[in-house]
């Protein structure tokens, strides 16, 4: 009886309203999730999701999913907390700041009190009923949720054009894997894959995105964030995103990565992700601004050229101005600029009410 009612809040209602789900992980689908979530709770759109992929192997996740055999767990929870009203409430809030302590020290050094509650709560259930419980604490409001593209954790893989492995593992690929080290190589030329095969779609991320009307990919790292998400939903041979009726609607990541993808034009990143999901970007909101600390070699801001576009392009200054503090306890590094909620949230609503 319990897993009917807590299944409600993934349902879609059936409205002419937006129905929207956002591909990404943490930090990008975060703030994303965060600039929507008003537009839901105003009744300005029907239903809100996140779906994250089960490849995060760093820091405190990649810690327990080792020791535990869990999900990976600090996408999920990040985005959760996105979603949640509590933040709105003086108690609420310290709640939410609670969740998100991570401990300096001791035997939960580098954890984070929500990653550690939600591996509990898979331990003592599974992970669908522990991220729908998780929810219900949260006060997460119905027709909105996060969502893991598979139940099981996955070991994300990148590989060259001539199909060698280059390196595995989500985390170590984003910080020690060099995938322009041949200047042969295009951008999107190096692939992302899994080393499980035809692995079995989450059936709630099927069910959101086969009703939605947009599909958000958010803003994040490349090949360490957003080209996983893509991937996990081309693992199932029986379900393609191309066949899903939804506008996909790109909100550009604001730097270039080093040795990843250096020298990446705005085009050059929407080009990759349709290679992905097989059909063309509706819609991209790209950044004109500049802000935060100096950049480090082979950073740049992401932007656009001149001239005509397949898609419709805004470019607006998105950056915020509000500098995001590295923590002593950190087990891997913050982003150091992010998109500004509000000024996302309007560009956002132009896309959604066209």
């Amino acid at each position: 009886q319990l897993n009917c009612v807590l299944y409600v809040s993934y349902m879609t209602p059936k409205s002419s309203k937006p129905r929207v789900v956002v591909l990404g992980g943490g930090n990008g689908s975060s703030h994303l999730l965060r600039a929507l979530l008003p537009l839901l709770q105003d009744g300005r759109i029907d239903s809100l999701h996140g779906l994250v992929q089960m490849a995060d192997d760093g820091g405190s996740t990649g810690r327990l999913r080792e020791q535990y055999r869990v999900g990976a767990m600090g996408d999920l929870t990040r985005c959760m907390l996105a979603l949640s009203p509590l933040k709105d409430d003086v108690r609420g809030k310290k709640f939410i700041k609670a969740l998100e302590y991570r401990f300096a020290d001791g035997d939960f050094a580098g954890h984070t009190l929500r990653n550690a509650l939600l591996t509990a709560m898979e331990l003592t259930s599974d992970l669908d009923a522990a991220i729908a419980t998780f929810a219900r604490v949260l006060q997460i409001p119905k027709a909105s949720g996060v969502i893991p593209t598979t139940l099981q954790a996955i070991t994300q893989q990148v590989v060259a054009p001539d199909g060698e492995v280059l390196g595995e593992g989500e985390h170590f690929i984003s910080h020690n894997v060099d995938l322009q080290t041949s200047s042969e190589w295009k951008p999107g030329d190096v692939r992302v894959k899994f080393k499980e095969d035809d692995m079995a779609l989450n059936p709630r991320a099927r069910e959101v995105l086969e009703a939605a009307t947009h599909v958000l990919v958010a803003p994040g790292h490349t090949y360490g964030t957003i080209l996983p998400v893509l991937a996990s939903l081309t693992i199932d041979s029986s379900f393609s995103l191309k066949d899903v009726g939804a506008d996909i609607v790109v909100v550009m990541t604001l730097l270039t990565t080093p040795n990843q993808t250096t020298g990446w034009s705005g085009e050059d990143f929407v080009e990759v992700y349709e290679s992905y999901i097989g059909k063309q970007a509706t819609a991209v909101i790209g950044n004109t601004g500049e802000a935060g600390p100096g950049l480090v070699e082979g950073q740049d801001w992401v932007r656009f050229g001149a001239g005509d576009h397949d898609y419709e392009l805004l470019l607006e200054d998105v950056v915020s101005t509000e500098e995001q503090k590295q923590q002593s306890q950190d087990s891997v590094p913050r982003a150091i600029v992010v998109h500004d909620e509000k000024r996302l949230q309007k560009l956002l609503m132009r896309v959604l009410e066209a």
